[in-house]
C-alpha cells in the first residue's frame, strides 16, 4: 500500500496540521479499482489518496475509472493531467533526452 499523499495538493500526513480538514486522508476506490489477491501486497490499482479537504473531488467521481476521474479532477482544477504518456527513449528526439528540455539544453552553452 502506498502511503497517503493527496492527489490534488500532494500533502502528506507529516505535513498536515492536527485537527484540520487536511489532517485526515481518504483512499478513494474508483470504478476500476481491484483489490490484490490474498497474500499479495501492494497498492490497489484504481485507488487514490486524497486529503480530507480534497476527498469530495474523488468521492464524486467514484463511478468513473481512475484515469478518467483524475483527468476530470485535473481539468476542473485547471491544471495539466498528472500522468504523461510513456515515451520510449530510443524514439525520443534529442531535444527531450536527459539534461535537455523541449526548448534545448538545460544549461547555457559556453
Amino acid at each position: 500500500m502506498l502511503p497517503p499523499r493527496c492527489h490534488v495538493c500532494h500533502l502528506e500526513p507529516a505535513q498536515s496540521t492536527l485537527g484540520g480538514a487536511r489532517s485526515e486522508f481518504v483512499l478513494v476506490y474508483f470504478a476500476d479499482a481491484v483489490n490484490p489477491p490474498p497474500g499479495r501486497v501492494g497498492h490497489p490499482p484504481g485507488a487514490v489518496w486524497f486529503c480530507g479537504e480534497h476527498a469530495p473531488l474523488g468521492v464524486e467521481r467514484e463511478h468513473l475509472g481512475s484515469e478518467s476521474a483524475l483527468r476530470d479532477i485535473d481539468t476542473e482544477l485547471g491544471r495539466l493531467p498528472g500522468r504523461l504518456p510513456k515515451v520510449d527513449s530510443w524514439r525520443t528526439p534529442a531535444s527531450v533526452r536527459v539534461g535537455e528540455t523541449l526548448y534545448g539544453r538545460c544549461s547555457p552553452e559556453r
